[in-house]
């Protein structure tokens, strides 16, 4: 390791609405929309709070949730029931923390996306609620299903995936489950939950520690758990998240995406947002890339501190929350990585991470950036922990080597 990056303490959970996390500039708190959709009230309503008890800045996620800033330990204290209040969460913590469950953003407005997929999506969330042993997962264990449509099945990624199979049309056996590099035969929506459940069951009896989405092998021995053949999911059923770039502006339909650039958007940004839904059917669908999607609009809306065009280089960029929100980043890279997002070649991506934790962006990126004592170590085609190509001094050092990298791909 370079001596110029220190190695970064992983704070080994993730913040959910009863565990809140003390960063730099404050508490942390993050609110779970209920299958991840809110209402143009509770957006407006979270927009309030976040600038009454919080700094004003608001974090969506690429697990579709809401993270608040800047929160005092007494505002902390009174926020879960706040928002239960608000029907943002569960009155019981341990269901709160076992409802890591991510949907299809466009279910019920794509007539591609499998019209079971809500239905589906309910019953797996009412058993997550109804299985009290699934509070021993590990904090990012998460589950999704995906209907597939626009945004092609293998879009979402988590541990335990359900995904659609064949045309939208609901069929006797149109569900496939997907626990790392193994899936199930085609099944029953009904059975599939249930599967989808035994899996989670099963990793908690073996007092497994690695996550599928991390340990893909992992699957194959969960399969044999439970009693079925698990058989090698294909290319397409384990995507490596490719199908997750960010998607601004029209959809399908009469559906619509914003996106807050890297993530970030603030209070009044967030009811401009409310105000867009309110024009359609007043709901905020949230999506894997920290974005909104809007139904029912006749136009694409133009919403001030979100991107709403497909072309705007911004997608393509990844960034945490740096200096000051976090004690370990070695510098403010969200200004910078804004900053040199016009320089990126096309079809390039660009990761800029406060220390080699990487959390804004695990994967590998065309180019990772690494804050560091030194300046910012570079690089290519891979992660933050990875070792730097060089280090770059400056900022101007850096757009003056994005710039020189060649076109197209890189």
């Amino acid at each position: 390791m370079s001596a110029a990056f220190s190695a970064p303490v992983v704070k080994g959970w993730c913040p959910g609405l009863f565990a809140p996390m003390q960063a730099a500039d404050g508490w942390l708190m993050r609110v779970r929309p209920p299958l991840d959709r809110m209402t143009a009230a509770q957006a407006h309503l979270l927009a309030d709070v976040a600038e009454q008890d919080g700094n004003g800045q608001i974090s969506l996620t690429n697990r579709g949730n809401v993270q608040l800033r800047g929160f005092s330990l007494e505002a902390a204290q009174a926020f879960p029931q706040r928002m239960i209040a608000a029907g943002l969460g569960q009155a019981d913590p341990e269901a709160e923390r076992r409802l890591a469950l991510q949907v299809s953003p466009l279910v019920g407005i794509d007539p591609a996306c499998a019209t079971e997929t809500m239905l589906c999506a309910d019953a797996l969330r009412n058993g997550l609620v109804d299985h009290p042993s699934l509070s021993a997962l590990p904090d990012k264990f998460g589950f999704c299903v995906d209907g597939g449509g626009f945004f092609p099945t293998g879009s979402l990624r988590a541990d335990i995936m359900l995904q659609a199979v064949g045309s939208p049309v609901p069929t006797e056996a149109g569900w496939r489950v997907v626990c790392g590099s193994s899936c199930s035969e085609p099944q029953t929506a009904q059975v599939a939950v249930q599967t989808a459940l035994a899996l989670a069951e099963a990793f908690v009896k073996r007092g497994e520690t690695q996550r599928p989405l991390r340990v893909p092998a992992i699957g194959k021995q969960l399969f044999a758990e439970i009693g079925l053949r698990g058989v090698s999911a294909s290319g397409a059923e384990m995507q490596n998240g490719s199908l997750l770039a960010a998607r601004a502006g029209h959809l399908t339909g009469s559906a619509y995406a914003a996106v807050a650039p890297l993530g970030r958007l603030t209070a009044a940004t967030l009811r401009s947002c409310a105000q867009v839904a309110q024009q359609g059917d007043g709901l905020l669908r949230m999506t894997a890339w920290s974005g909104l999607v809007f139904s029912g609009l006749k136009k694409n809306p133009e919403i001030s501190g979100m991107i709403t065009h497909p072309d705007d280089a911004r997608l393509r960029v990844y960034a945490c929350i740096g200096t000051p929100g976090c004690a370990q980043a070695a510098g403010d890279v969200g200004r910078d990585a804004l900053v040199l997002a016009p320089f990126l070649p096309d079809k390039a991506d660009l990761h800029v991470s406060g220390c080699r934790k990487g959390c804004a962006h695990p994967g590998a990126a065309t180019v990772t950036l690494v804050a560091g004592s030194e300046g910012y170590g570079v690089v290519l085609q891979g992660t933050a922990s990875d070792e730097p190509i060089c280090i770059l001094p400056k900022t101007e050092d850096v757009r003056a080597f994005l710039q020189a990298l060649p076109k197209g791909d890189v």
